[in-house]
């Protein structure tokens, strides 16, 4: 599974600047985070994004998802008898 969001310390590694750096594009609006607590998170598409505005090549290999085949559905359980609940209500005619 790919990691999809990063701290600003992650972020700072993989663009290889200082976190300060991370901390003022988003503060100025070039790059689109999410305050969680005291700190931030980023998600790898506004990343990637912001790596290529600046001019950046790509910044994560591109990886293609396997292809997940649906697995056959099971075939329906055969029904059980149902049992008897009780007396059942005669109706008389009148």
């Amino acid at each position: 599974m790919t990691k999809q969001t990063y701290t600003l310390g992650e972020a700072a590694e993989l663009l290889s600047c200082h976190k300060e750096t991370i901390r003022r594009a988003i503060k100025d609006g070039t790059l689109r985070a999410a305050k969680l607590g005291r700190g931030y998170r980023v998600s790898r598409a506004d990343l990637e994004a912001f790596w290529s505005s600046m001019g950046g090549g790509a910044l994560f290999e591109k990886t293609e998802l396997p292809v997940v085949e649906p697995e056959p559905e099971p075939e329906p359980a055969p029904e059980k008898p149902k049992k008897p609940r009780g007396p059942e209500q005669l109706t008389l005619p009148t």
